[in-house]
């Protein structure tokens, strides 16, 4: 399944989540997805994203273990969207969307550790909003990448022209060099032949 689907099925998912153990069930399977995501683009062509794209999929495996405990374990095994990902679609558009959801997860996590009921549950929720928050950096970050990989792949677009070939294109003004009055056209009177008509004692421009 393409990236942007799921992001959007897991930010609808976590919206959704009323309890604590589903929430934070979804903000773990939010860090993995984002993990996989990264691990996408690294495997793309480009030194701009390939790196960063590391550096976000080791920043959602942290953020996944900073979530990883005993209350949330069971609902994440029981399913998880990061391994439905088969596709990364447009770069920018997804990443776009994930720093949405990074952003979701984070806020929902501050919302947790303001009631949270134990010492465990607060600092779980504490360092995945701490984890969570450095995905997001490195999400800012690639999409500026993947923005100015876009502007220079319109700059070199296919529109370019490509060089006639030989024996093609405009018709050239042969100018020719012997003494008037030896055959060819009268002086200064130019003519216009095709490409590859010029003679030894010819010189030739472009015409115009």
């Amino acid at each position: 399944m393409e990236a942007l689907r799921l992001i959007r099925r897991a930010r609808h998912a976590l919206a959704e989540a009323r309890h604590v153990p589903d929430v934070l069930a979804e903000a773990r399977q939010a860090a993995l997805l984002t993990e996989a995501v990264g691990a996408r683009l690294a495997e793309l062509d480009d030194d701009g994203l390939t790196g960063l794209g590391q550096q976000l999929s080791e920043a959602g495996a942290h953020a996944a273990v900073c979530l990883d405990r005993s209350v949330v374990r069971a609902a994440v095994l029981n399913g998880g969207r990061a391994g439905r990902l088969t596709e990364l679609g447009d770069p920018a558009t997804a990443l776009g969307e994930l720093d949405g959801l990074l952003r979701d997860v984070g806020e929902t996590l501050v919302v947790l550790a303001c009631g949270a009921d134990t010492e465990s549950l607060y600092w779980t929720c504490i360092d995945g909003v701490d984890a969570v928050s450095e995905c997001k950096d490195l999400t800012g970050l690639l999409r500026k990448a993947a923005s100015r990989a876009e502007e220079a792949a319109r700059a070199a677009g296919p529109g370019r022209a490509e060089a006639a070939p030989a024996g093609r294109g405009s018709p050239i003004l042969v100018v020719r060099l012997g003494p008037p009055g030896e055959g060819g056209p009268a002086e200064g009177v130019p003519d216009y032949r095709a490409p590859g008509a010029v003679g030894a004692a010819e010189v030739s421009v472009p015409a115009g």
